[in-house]
């Protein structure tokens, strides 16, 4: 099971990677778009990182936190924070 629990994570990233990929491809910046949304979602991660004990969660700045920031933008920052909630 843990196997298949490996491979699925992998195959959801890769997913989000490509789908994000052709999002960014569509705009008329891409670059720009990409560089925008990947810094507003890192620098609201490290803001709930060092003052998120007030809302009480702190993420970890962790490899799979970086990225789901970087990737998603603010959006994936607040994905962060609800899945800590929701669970």
């Amino acid at each position: 099971m843990e196997i298949f629990r490996n491979y699925f994570y992998i195959l959801l990233w890769t997913l989000a990677i490509l789908i994000l990929i052709f999002f960014y491809i569509k705009h008329q910046k891409p670059v720009r778009t990409f560089l925008l949304g990947g810094s507003t979602g890192l620098t609201a991660l490290f803001l709930l990182h060092f003052y998120g004990e007030a809302l009480g969660y702190a993420p970890t700045l962790c490899l799979t936190n970086l990225l789901t920031s970087l990737l998603f933008g603010i959006p994936g920052t607040a994905l962060i924070l609800l899945t800590h909630v929701l669970a």
